[in-house]
This record gives structure tokens, sequence and C-alpha cells, in this order.
């Protein structure tokens, strides 16, 4: 069977991906406790979600990786409504986001009864909405893997080799990169199956070649936030990646996950800030540097995200 990528509105053929950004919040409740902190963690407006996605679709984008989860408030019936609404393709994700979150669904839980509970979202929908997960993902805590975010990444591990979905992570700031991949590894994972996340947030080049000569794909997504400061730190490492063609495992995007980033909510980046100001930024340097800078935002947005997301038809139920 030919590799398809599931989206909420079903299979399509990775000819299919355009412009594609690989970690992104689009609706999400978040929790009780997060948004009494914070009202602004809730992403329940489609329309003025709709008015970023629009723009995103002006610019040529076309799908978008969506990585809320059970934990922190994923409605994938309002992800549909959004793909709809904008006429953009979007993934959404199983399994856990970090350990804050996913404590009360993970702790002391059986491996293989939480992996179940996955395979069967991804072979038959999440509940009765018939619309299935097309990336799995873990989240791991700041300089460590608490046991229970282990569980998860055993569970993730293990639905993964059952049916060939792709997996994706969160790190805190890039930390323990390296032993979420020795786990997956241990556990028999297809590591070309793996992005993990937010490295643009750890300053360290030879490490992020070491973990694409693995097999992984690395996650530069916190591009246009500028409390993190990454995006002169990503486009430098792009552009060094790809004198050794290793920009092939890269894929960006902003990880938005409140709605003061949205232009729908009144905020001043939107869903067009990489699609605009960082792709100007960053084919000014290409030209500095006499690198195909088309080339390589074709491979980042395009080109890598078409490999990563695909996997057999045959290997889900529906």
């Amino acid at each position: 069977m030919k590799n398809k990528i599931m989206t909420v509105t079903g299979r399509i053929a990775p000819e299919q991906l355009n412009k594609t950004y690989g970690h992104e919040h689009l609706y999400t409740t978040a929790t009780e406790k997060v948004v009494a902190e914070n009202e602004k963690m809730a992403l329940i407006d489609t329309d003025k979600i709709a008015v970023d996605l629009r723009l995103f679709k002006e610019l040529g984008g076309n799908c978008i990786v969506e990585v809320t989860t059970m934990d922190y408030g994923r409605d994938v019936l309002k992800l549909k409504e959004l793909s709809k609404k904008s006429g953009v393709y979007i993934i959404a994700s199983g399994g856990f986001n970090k350990g804050t979150y996913n404590r009360p669904y993970l702790e002391n839980k059986d491996v293989t009864v939480v992996a179940d509970m996955l395979i069967r979202e991804i072979r038959e929908g999440v509940g009765d909405t018939g619309i299935s997960p097309g990336i799995l993902k873990i989240g791991t805590s700041q300089d460590v893997i608490h046991p229970w975010e282990l569980v998860g990444i055993k569970a993730v591990s293990l639905a993964h080799k059952a049916t060939g979905i792709p997996i994706t992570t969160h790190t805190q700031s890039g930390s323990m990169a390296k032993e979420q991949l020795d786990e997956f590894e241990a556990m028999g994972v297809d590591l070309s199956k793996v992005l993990i996340g937010h490295m643009d947030q750890l300053d360290d080049f030879d490490f992020h070649v070491r973990c694409i000569k693995c097999g992984a794909y690395l996650g530069y997504d916190s591009l246009p936030k500028e409390k993190y400061g990454t995006q002169k730190r990503a486009i430098d490492f792009i552009c060094r990646l790809s004198q050794q063609n290793l920009h092939t495992h890269i894929l960006i995007s902003g990880d938005y996950a409140r709605q003061d980033y949205f232009k729908g909510y009144g905020g001043t980046l939107g869903l067009d800030y990489i699609l605009t100001t960082f792709q100007e930024n960053f084919l000014s340097e290409c030209t500095v540097r006499g690198l195909d800078g088309k080339k390589i935002l074709f491979d980042l947005l395009i080109e890598n995200p078409r490999r990563l997301l695909t996997f057999k038809e045959d290997e889900y139920g529906h």
C-alpha cells in the first residue's frame, strides 16, 4: 500500500502537502489551572483562529501539525471544523504533553494498556469522532525524564511500532533530547519517524548534527518568539547544516499556544510570520553565504514534512 498522511479530514498523498508548519496549537482548552493563571492560554474561538489560517493559506501554506494532546484540551472535532473553514490540512496528535500535564494519565499505568488506547485512536478514531491522529506526541521535563513520562515514551513507541505513525516530542529547551532518542532506539522505534521538539532553543550545533545523523528530525519551532530569541541562531544552524545536506531533517514552526500570537485575536505575529518575516530574514542570510535559500526553504517547509509525516495506508484500519 502507498504511504499516506493522516489529516483530520482523511488521508492524503504526500504530494498534496505544500508548505507545512511542524508544531502549532490551533484549538485548545488547556487545563483549568493554566487558564486560571492566564485566560489567554485558551484557544477556543474558531473564527479568530481561522483568520490566521487563511493568512497562512494565502502564502502557500496548506498543512499544520497541531500538537495539542488529550491532557491539554485537545478537540479533534474543532480541528476538523477549522480545517473545513480554512481549507488547510490539519494533523491531530495522539499521545501526551510534558509531565506536569501527563502525570494523571500516565503515572503507575501499564505501558501496554496505554499503548493499546493510542493504537485504538489511530485505527478507529478519537472516541466516536472517526477522526484519527496523524502523529503521536510525548513530552519530558527540564533535565529529567520522570517515571510517568517514561511510561508515555514506551507506550508511544509501542503504538508507533504497531502502526508506523510518526512521533513528535516536547523538550524543555532541548534538554533530554539525547535521552529521548536513546529510549526510542531501545524500544525499536524508527528514528527517521521521530521529530524532537524545541531544538532551536539548544545552542549546541554539534549535538544537532549527531541527532540528525541518528536519523531523527529536529524541530526549530520557536522562531517568531522574542522571549526565546532563537531566530538568528536557527538561521545560522540551518545554513551550516545545509552545507552538509543535513537541513533535510529540520522542520520549522512557531508553537503558538496563546491568543497573543494570533492576528485574529488581535496579536501581532500571526501564522503568516514564518512565510513573511522569517523567510525574508532567512533568504537574506542565504544570499550573504552564497546558498540557494529558496531550495532550502522548499525542503524545510515541504519535502521534510512529506517524508516525516507519511506512513503506510494499510497500517491504520478505517
